[in-house]
């Protein structure tokens, strides 16, 4: 039996027990979801579904006869084009932070964050329902990762003693220690109490080496002044050190971001 031939036939014993078990799922034809109430996507806005997206995007070429369609090289080659830069700007004051860094997507944003910024000798103090993306980023990350209960601030305290007494450089303010949160979370609609993590952890941490970083995925476009996000309704945008927001949902797009306060 050839290569193709036996993975064809293994290939077709796996669906046939996906199908077996009631796994196997089809996608429903796009004809038939035009007339009801969409309850499945991320275009919370309808940006997308609406048609306005489509006509913004063709108007904004207009503006910019040259500007260049693909990705031609990453960043370190020619990838930083006059109006990626603008954007990034524009980004950044939009969210009154100090500077803001583009994405392909919003998971590439949260891994780059938590597999680069932390470094050994840190700590990552995060809620134990946060999404893959983060996860991901720790696992890449030298820092120890250490979860406490979903927006629970009894356990985010005692993980925090337990680092404290258990790392001269946290006592000592040396290291940091990451907080990572999301806004809202998807899988249980719920938000993160961030005054109050906000006023526990720095009461814990008085050295102030903490670092808020925050997943807005599901708030941006959708709470705060012109949808800037959770952090921005909240008035905190100079606690929270780094917020990632995405534009794979509310804005119907796709991409991401994360803006920087140091």
């Amino acid at each position: 039996m050839s290569k193709p031939d036996a993975l064809q036939r293994n290939l077709q014993l796996i669906l046939r027990d996906r199908q077996r078990r009631g796994w196997q799922l089809e996608p429903p034809a796009p004809g038939t979801l035009t007339d009801m109430v969409d309850f499945g996507s991320n275009d919370t806005l309808s940006l997308s579904s609406s048609g306005l997206l489509g006509k913004e995007f063709v108007k904004e070429l207009g503006k910019y006869p040259n500007f260049i369609l693909g990705g031609r090289a990453s960043r370190w080659g020619e990838g930083s084009t006059e109006y990626l830069l603008q954007l990034e700007e524009y980004i950044a004051k939009f969210h009154k932070a100090e500077s803001a860094l583009f994405f392909q997507t919003g998971y590439e944003a949260n891994v780059a964050v938590f597999s680069t910024l932390t470094q050994p000798h840190d700590v990552v103090l995060y809620d134990s329902l946060v999404h893959a993306s983060i996860r991901e980023g720790m696992y890449r990350s030298h820092a120890t990762n250490i979860p406490f209960n979903h927006n629970d601030l009894a356990s985010l305290r005692q993980r925090l003693l337990d680092t404290k007494n258990q790392h001269e450089g946290v006592r000592s303010g040396l290291s940091l220690v990451f907080i990572a949160l999301e806004s809202f979370y998807s899988m249980d609609g719920d938000a993160a109490p961030l005054e109050a993590i906000v006023r526990e952890v720095k009461e814990q941490l008085p050295q102030g080496n903490a670092v808020f970083v925050i997943d807005e995925a599901h708030s941006t476009g959708l709470v705060g002044p012109q949808g800037s996000g959770l952090v921005s309704h909240l008035g905190l945008e100079k606690e929270f050190s780094i917020r990632v927001h995405t534009f794979g949902k509310a804005h119907g797009a796709s991409g991401g971001k994360f803006q920087v306060d140091l």
